[in-house]
């Protein structure tokens, strides 16, 4: 497929690594930042209290820096969550995955989910690329289709499976559900869990584009990668 394809020809420029667990100190933001400048990803993301120094430490690499609204729970209210993607936009983030509220999606409240993802994406107004992060280890196959479906209906350009702080991680049944549901609505990313080039291939398989890994795998699936062209 051309999408697996293209992927795998320049796989760093599909891959965003991260510091976005409550421990990770300066140092460790420095270390990411390196790491993302030297193994020209994409992107990197932090917690949103440390956008401000990965953006100085990013400057001039054309490394993006990202944030996340509403994390790790989505269970922040609506408003919160607004005000949050605001600020983050105006501390200079060029990406944001929010969290859904997954304890609504998971009881069916689609419409909140949806209407609250219809706030963001008007504040975000298309000024940088916006993920729903779906947490699909704790959700249903119905569960999943209901938050894609919620997505799209809110004008949410991506779908991404999940945080990677569930303590379960993706799978390729995951994604093919999602992509099944979002049928070309949504572009897709794949994060939690995610360590080898055999996932990896088999995901973009299914149209993912993007993938939230690690430093470590995000290294060795890079290295890897290489080896199949």
């Amino acid at each position: 497929m051309p999408d697996r394809d293209a992927v795998l020809a320049d796989l760093a420029a599909h891959i965003d690594i991260s510091c976005v667990q409550a421990q990770h100190t300066a140092s460790d933001i420095e270390e990411l930042a390196a790491r993302a400048r030297d193994g020209r990803f994409v992107s990197a993301h932090v917690l949103p209290n440390r956008l401000a120094d990965l953006r100085a430490l990013l400057e001039g690499s054309g490394v993006l820096a990202g944030s996340p609204v509403g994390f790790p729970s989505g269970g922040a209210t609506t408003s919160v969550k607004v005000a949050e993607a605001q600020e983050l936009l105006e501390l200079g983030a060029q990406e944001l995955d929010v969290v859904v509220p997954i304890g609504r999606l998971r009881s069916g409240e689609k419409d909140y989910v949806a209407a609250e993802l219809a706030e963001i994406v008007a504040v975000v107004d298309g000024r940088v690329p916006l993920r729903a992060i779906l947490e699909v280890g704790h959700l249903s196959d119905d569960d999943i289709r209901r938050g894609v479906d919620a997505a799209v209906e809110a004008g949410v350009p991506w779908i991404k499976t999940g945080t990677g702080w569930s303590g379960r991680p993706t799978t390729i049944e995951h994604v093919r559900v999602i992509a099944e549901r979002a049928a070309g609505r949504a572009s897709l990313k794949a994060a939690g869990g995610i360590r080898s080039i055999d996932t990896i291939t088999a995901m973009a398989d299914l149209g993912v584009t993007r993938f939230g890994m690690n430093a470590e795998a995000a290294i060795a699936a890079v290295a890897a990668s290489k080896e199949l062209r």
